[in-house]
């Protein structure tokens, strides 16, 4: 395919520019992924707006309107009506009724909870966002780790890895494969029907769970502890700060080669006196009066009474006796939450988000996924998946169940949340379905009505609603769409496809350009965002088909299925990091055990593929 004469090299070079760097600063991860997705967004309209890429007719096909129209695409729209409905199903819970039944069909038989739970996250996560599905099963998963033979290690990476299979078999299980079927009619070709790709997606799903259920646990291995509560007794590590106040038996205590004799359990990081800091080995400073000691402790250490026996308290808890802000000591207890994806908190800090202030409880302590921070709690910025230790009352604890911004990882009798909504949130949702699978109406429109009405009959109260719009998601995804409009109009996508890929590859057959294709976009979900490498490598692998004369939708389910295959690093999909803290999961546990899976997946879709479509 020549291109045309509208198309200049320069365009073309200077997409491949915007999308390395896009590519570039999400890896990085120094700024906010929306900063990133504003910076790359502004940055690309500016030069084609000095630069134009001219049509025949003489107008800007690069301009504004064509950029940002991503924001206005259906394919955001529907993504975003889909978590509120998908929020609605989780704050009546529905979901923890199916989830109930599940754990009494096993009659306490561990193994069998284990394989049923998953098997129907699995299933769930095929019709709904998996994020509001995983933050459901952490909690129940942490009690069957409590009761069975299993550890949260164990447990926690398949529930994430199982909703990402369940969430590629159908049209809306994952953003990804709607933002796939929409690039499919932008390119002029017909889009991707409900359940066109769920028979061979379940196979490899098929493929996916048994390595997931049967596999992966052994290969993580158990702990010393398996179960109960997630910190009481694993050695997970908080950061937390304790307040030496007047007459604390620690007052005039030097520490020995870096480390208190009085706090054997206790890794002393850092001691804040006034305006200065002091270091381990901290030189044979006394402690004095005032200090604050930054900790790492366990939960079970920063709760028991030996450190009260100290005169030592949180200092966080200090401030607040001082406000008046606690109550009798009977009436509080200690959990713990974290912090889900598109919360609120997340980029601020502790003390800027003023949380003590908004959820009446005190953050006692916090634990940064995989590795332990060396500073100020209230210096360190929130993320998703971060661990709060918290302290307050029955009431305010109670009362961040049903919040988005935080989920609760211990599961409570009291937990009952508007399950007198519960059947119709059901029968709306259905029915959603049902009109998009018969295609009486399109998706964009039976999802956003759903979630209308989700709102309407009180299923979910809107300023809740607005709330779980995740913006980094949107900005991700409107970015990610101005940068395949842009592959497309300059002819980059034609010439990946023609000249890098179908050239590397010339004289092999459709099995080989599918199966390298599929590789391909396998590795760059695991770097970026997984909707960005739907968007960019969609019109690309269209464009191979039309040079092979293939069916352009087969290399687009190839692209949909490797790009949800985001399991060999925690910064793949949502769900990885949401389950990073609770397994204590490193880095490398991600690129050591998810890479298999993706391997595997990939190898059983090279074999498929060819017999399924007959070449």
């Amino acid at each position: 395919m020549e291109l045309t004469s509208t198309v200049s090299l320069i365009h073309m070079w200077a997409t491949f520019f915007f999308i390395a760097l896009t590519i570039l600063l999400y890896i990085w991860e120094k700024l906010p992924i929306e900063l990133s997705s504003v910076l790359a967004l502004a940055s690309m309209i500016t030069l084609f707006h000095l630069m134009p890429l001219k049509a025949p007719d003489g107008t800007n096909m690069l301009d504004a309107h064509a950029l940002l129209a991503g924001f206005a695409n259906p394919a955001l729209i529907t993504v975003l009506s889909l978590i509120i409905v998908g929020q609605a199903l989780v704050a009546t819970g529905a979901l923890n009724q199916l989830a109930t039944r599940l754990t009494q069909v096993s009659r306490g038989r561990s193994v069998l909870a284990f394989v049923l739970i998953l098997t129907g996250v699995c299933a769930i996560a095929a019709f709904l966002n998996n994020t509001p599905v995983v933050v459901i099963f952490i909690p129940i998963l942490i009690a069957l780790a409590g009761q069975s033979a299993y550890s949260l290690r164990q447990v926690m990476m398949p529930l994430s890895f199982v909703s990402i299979l369940g969430g590629m078999t159908t049209l809306i299980g994952s953003s990804t494969n709607l933002l796939v079927s929409r690039s499919l009619t932008e390119l002029g070709m017909e889009p991707l029907h409900f359940f066109e790709f769920t028979p061979i997606a379940v196979i490899l799903a098929a493929i996916g769970l048994g390595y997931a259920l049967f596999i992966l646990p052994r290969l993580l291995g158990r702990e010393s502890v398996s179960g109960g509560s997630l910190l009481d007794t694993d050695g997970k590590q908080f950061l937390a700060h304790l307040h030496l106040p007047e007459g604390c038996a620690l007052i005039g205590a030097k520490p020995v080669s870096g480390h208190f004799s009085d706090l054997p359990n206790v890794t002393v990081l850092m001691i804040l006196r006034g305006p200065d800091s002091f270091y381990p080995p901290f030189d044979q400073t006394p402690l004095e009066p005032g200090d604050i000691l930054v900790v790492a402790a366990t939960r079970e250490i920063l709760t028991s009474p030996g450190l009260l026996e100290l005169g030592l308290v949180p200092e966080e808890q200090q401030a607040a006796d001082a406000k008046g802000m606690q109550g009798a000591s009977a009436h509080r207890q200690v959990v713990e939450a974290m912090i889900t994806p598109g919360s609120r908190l997340t980029g601020g800090t502790i003390r800027g988000t003023r949380f003590e202030n908004q959820y009446r409880c005190l953050v006692i302590g916090l634990k940064r996924r995989a590795h332990m921070a060396r500073s100020s709690i209230n210096e360190i910025r929130l993320q998703a998946g971060d661990i709060l230790l918290l302290h307050g009352s029955h009431e305010r604890i109670d009362a961040l169940r049903n919040n988005p911004d935080l989920a609760l990882l211990q599961q409570s009798k009291k937990d009952l949340p508007a399950r007198i909504h519960a059947k119709r949130s059901l029968a709306i949702f259905c029915t959603m379905i049902a009109l998009a699978i018969s295609e009486i109406l399109p998706i964009a429109i039976a999802a956003l009505a759903g979630a209308g009405l989700m709102v309407l009959v009180g299923s979910i109260r809107l300023s809740v609603a607005l709330r779980n719009i995740d913006f980094r998601l949107v900005f991700i995804i409107a970015t990610s769409l101005a940068l395949g409009t842009a592959l497309e109009l300059t002819g980059g996508a034609v010439y990946l496809a023609e000249k890098v890929i179908i050239g590397l590859l010339m004289g092999q057959g459709p099995a080989v350009l599918l199966s390298v294709h599929f590789l391909i976009v396998m590795i760059f979900t695991n770097l970026i965002s997984n909707n960005a490498c739907a968007v960019l490598f969609t019109p690309i692998g269209v464009h191979i088909a039309l040079a092979t004369g293939l069916d352009p939708h087969i290399f687009a389910i190839a692209t949909l299925i490797a790009a949800n295959c985001s399991f060999c690093t925690p910064i793949g999909y949502q769900t990885n990091l949401l389950v990073m803290g609770p397994g204590r999961y490193s880095f490398r546990d991600f690129l050591r055990l998810g890479t298999p899976l993706a391997l595997l997946i990939w190898l059983s879709y090279s074999l498929i593929a060819p017999l399924w479509y007959g070449f």
